[in-house]
């Protein structure tokens, strides 16, 4: 049973307007799909190619790593494998992943809009919102008029435009508004393009940091955003129907800052930090974004980190990205853990340090792991998570950080997340170019433990008391009480584990960790 300080904890920081639509969202009735006779008219808009990752082979669905055959048709409820898996089959993805055969996409639209009246999750606005875009990304793109799924699908906007994501805001919500954005070109209608560009534009000044990142920092769901916008962006530059300079000029502008954040987080071996809630193969790589981008003519711009809660340090030997901020908009943490003051290492091109990643959005023992302090290359006091996560995607009390010295080679930060037990823990990193400082001090009595969760592979080739000694380089330790080694498994992406060590230092007070790379 949870406390009600907990619960007190967690709502506390909703927006009223997210009480509200809570309220609303659980009176209305379960969401139906009255379709009217085909719209009269229809406007094919401009898309790249199909450029989906392959999760449609044959008869066989692979969502999160997670293959599933239907041989007997789509069972588009399917809930064996969680929420998210379901969710995944009914954005209808599948449809724009290169070479897809035009009448099976057809088929699957029509199964599915025969299996309507059935439907529980798929008509949900999230799931809602992606399956219009990828209709109309799919009928565009192959240059289809069929009246029938047309029906259906301005039957689908209707819908998304009665239940707003209000009550969780955040990415959903701005999702919604891309949704209802492009259904408004493809309709062509006047007042849900009014609607739905006053939508996003409100939504990107919300939620995009002046820095350019987005404000669950997370960079997986920063290049999905991203890619929404560089489509959305495409689609615009092509219509000659909406007639709005100033909108073109708004999300071009924001496209440019996003991709700026984005090449500044990304590593040079194109990998970006798993840090909250990212996974590889969900979202487009930083790669594949730059290309998309280009392939518009639109650049990124140069920034510096600063209020998106990230540093990155590069040297000629190594690079670190390092969180230094409040875990998430605190009205909206779901994708939040609790890791402030994490880094993740990668020394000549490749992980060295990692962060642990996520596996599983399912509530779970895995779930918990994932988003808690002991997962992350940070202090842990007390086995106490420096921000009280819990569920899949809630957070009760928060760390908060204080920002005491940010400079190119070094950076120290402060964070309550253990005010309940009178204890502060502060953090420095100072860079030199073949070497990295960790001082960690703690204002309290307690002992501390400091992790440094290894890549997979990288195993020690020696221990010497305070040092540890790898291809690399080296790790030593000073002040440090133990030094201890635990296996423990990390993700890289949904439903995958893979094999590794920790590496756990106890300490009171202060420890200074040492890393130093070899030539």
């Amino acid at each position: 049973m949870k406390s009600w300080r907990l619960y007190w904890d967690t709502v506390r920081h909703l927006k009223a307007q997210q009480l509200i639509y809570q309220a609303i969202n659980r009176l209305r009735p379960q969401p139906s799909l009255p379709v009217d006779t085909p719209p009269v008219a229809t406007s094919w808009l401009e898309f790249t190619a199909p450029d989906k990752p392959q999760s449609l082979d044959g008869q066989t669905f692979t969502f999160l790593n997670q293959p599933v055959s239907f041989s007997t048709g789509v069972d588009w409820n399917y809930a064996q494998n969680g929420k998210l898996w379901q969710y995944n089959l009914n954005y209808f993805d599948f449809l724009n992943q290169p070479g897809f055969a035009i009448d099976q996409g057809v088929g699957l639209i029509h199964d599915f809009m025969r299996k309507t009246a059935t439907l529980k999750g798929g008509l949900e606005p999230y799931p809602t919102s992606l399956r219009i875009i990828n209709w109309v990304r799919f009928l565009s793109y192959y240059q289809l008029r069929l009246p029938d799924i047309d029906s259906h699908l301005r039957a689908q906007v209707r819908l998304l435009q009665n239940r707003l994501e209000y009550h969780l805001l955040g990415n959903h919500l701005l999702e919604n508004g891309f949704a209802l954005l492009i259904g408004s070109l493809y309709f062509q209608d006047r007042d849900l393009y009014q609607n739905a560009i006053l939508l996003v534009r409100q939504e990107l000044n919300e939620q995009l940091f002046a820095d350019g990142g987005h404000y669950e920092r997370s960079p997986m769901y920063h290049q999905i955003l991203l890619d929404r916008l560089l489509d959305t962006c495409r689609a615009l530059r092509k219509d000659t129907w909406h007639r709005d300079h100033d909108a073109d000029t708004f999300l071009e502008r924001m496209a440019r800052r996003m991709l700026g954040w984005l090449h500044t987080m990304t590593f040079s071996n194109g990998e970006i930090p798993l840090m909250n809630d990212a996974a590889e193969g969900i979202a487009p790589t930083t790669c594949q974004l730059m290309a998309k981008a280009e392939s518009i003519g639109i650049k990124p711009d140069t920034i510096t980190l600063s209020d998106s809660r990230f540093r990155q340090f590069q040297t000629p030997n190594y690079e670190v990205v390092a969180t230094v901020g409040s875990i998430g908009p605190a009205y909206q943490p779901g994708h939040a853990h609790a890791d402030t003051f994490t880094f993740v290492l990668h020394v000549h091109g490749r992980p060295v340090i990692v962060d642990t990643g996520t596996s599983s959005y399912e509530t779970n023992a895995r779930r918990q792991w994932e988003r808690s302090t002991t997962a992350h290359n940070t202090v842990q006091i007390a086995e106490t998570d420096s921000s009280e996560v819990w569920g899949s995607f809630r957070v009760g009390r928060r760390a908060r950080v204080t920002l005491l010295d940010d400079a190119p080679d070094h950076l120290r930060a402060q964070h309550d997340g253990y005010r309940q037990l009178n204890i502060q823990h502060e953090r420095q990193w100072v860079t030199s170019p073949d070497q990295l400082l960790i001082v960690d001090s703690i204002r309290g009595e307690q002992t501390a433990v400091a992790r440094f969760h290894l890549a997979p592979g990288m195993q020690p080739l020696a221990i010497k008391r305070n040092r540890i000694l790898f291809v690399w380089g080296k790790i030593e330790w000073q002040n440090a009480l133990a030094i201890s080694q635990k296996a423990v498994q990390v993700a890289r992406q949904f439903n995958q584990l893979l094999p590794t060590l920790v590496i756990e230092v106890q300490f009171r007070k202060t420890l200074r960790t040492i890393i130093t790379c070899a030539e």
